[in-house]
């Protein structure tokens, strides 16, 4: 071997050399071999699981609200105040002895209390 090598004939080119656009490319090519078809599959996943969503809670928004209406009340009644005069309770006993004029305005007030609707 020469023992008088000398790096300033050499200069500062590097023997490697590269291919055009070669990292550019070399993003692309990893990516296409780590993930692969798996970054479309998840998009679907999403969609579909996201449109599963929807649908329940369109489905609750439709169907609740009409099972929970349909409690066995005759045919003909009214949504007036109904007071049983046989119960022991003080709040049913105070509401027993309201006047109809009383009953009437409790029911517009609370019909339109925002808390409460």
């Amino acid at each position: 071997m020469n023992k008088e090598f000398d790096f300033d004939d050499i200069g500062k080119k590097t023997p490697y050399r590269t291919p055009d656009n070669f990292f550019e490319d070399m993003q692309q090519k990893v990516m296409e071999r780590t993930y692969g078809g798996q970054h479309r599959k998840r998009r679907l996943q999403i969609i579909f699981s996201t449109a599963v969503a929807a649908a329940a809670i369109l489905a609750g928004v439709l169907f609740v609200p009409s099972y929970l209406q349909t409690g066995d009340v005759p045919a003909g009644t009214s949504d007036m105040l109904a007071v049983d005069s046989g119960s022991s309770d003080p709040v049913d006993k105070w509401i027993y002895e309201l006047s109809d004029e009383e009953l009437e305005e409790l029911v517009d007030f609370s019909e339109n209390d925002i808390f409460l609707n």
